[in-house]
């Protein structure tokens, strides 16, 4: 495409390498009857590369110079919508939906709590930070481990599957990213709202015992064993089982 200005605010590193590209599509395990939804499309290096392999992929882009880029470009099987990811109404999706992006590394915490909390999908892939998927796959008791990895386990199997270098994007980020995929589970989690002020709560002040950051919540007796452990010792069970003591 012609010279295109790289536009900060929307976090715009676009994949140059033609085998990361297949290989972040891979992880996807793509099937025709498909449907995909892509989170920021950008220049359509995952996007092109879908199309060949599923039923229909919805591009989802906000900056209208890709946008029309997109448009003139794409095959008949993608749907090119203009729109902020996180403003996108998914009720017009239904099928078997796949997701797959390149996350704004700004707004990652925000787009990924999206789509966990909608029911529809059956697998997603996601690009972010490799220090960010390190926090979201971290176990209780490594450091890492913290509000961010409780909340998505609680509502996914994720793992960590590849290191994507900094070399194969343009412009060049500053950081590592890395590929994690997302498969659903049957979660206990009965109300989500809850849980996370639950969870919020309890990593806000991280070296206090849960007697001192949950006591508005819950009283020493309610909170039993767990009263004396600091929120890093918890498992993601543990957290669902605390959630449910009111």
């Amino acid at each position: 495409m012609t010279k295109h200005t790289f536009r900060k605010k929307w976090g715009q590193n676009f994949l140059q390498d033609p085998n990361i590209i297949r290989k972040i599509v891979a992880q996807l395990d793509p099937q025709p009857h498909d449907i995909v939804i892509e989170i920021g499309s950008g220049q359509g290096a995952l996007t092109f590369e879908l199309a060949k392999q599923v039923n229909t992929v919805h591009a989802v882009e906000i900056d209208p110079i890709l946008v029309d880029y997109l448009n003139e470009r794409a095959p008949e099987n993608v749907n090119v919508i203009h729109q902020d990811i996180l403003e996108l109404d998914l009720h017009q999706f239904s099928g078997d939906v796949k997701i797959i992006g390149n996350l704004p590394y700004n707004i990652t915490s925000p787009i990924m709590f999206k789509f966990l909390d909608w029911p529809v999908w059956s697998k997603m892939v996601f690009m972010t930070q490799r220090e960010v998927a390190q926090r979201i796959t971290s176990i209780h008791g490594n450091k890492r481990y913290g509000r961010l990895s409780v909340m998505t386990q609680a509502l996914s199997d994720v793992e960590l599957s590849f290191t994507v270098p900094k070399t194969v994007f343009f412009p060049q980020p500053d950081v590592t990213s890395a590929i994690l995929t997302f498969e659903p589970i049957s979660t206990s989690v009965t109300d989500l709202d809850h849980f996370s002020h639950v969870v919020k709560q309890a990593f806000g002040q991280r070296r206090k015992t849960l007697r001192n950051t949950l006591k508005g919540l819950f009283s020493a007796d309610e909170l039993g064993d767990f009263s004396g452990k600091r929120a890093e010792e918890l498992s993601v069970q543990d957290f669902i089982t605390l959630s449910t003591l009111k």
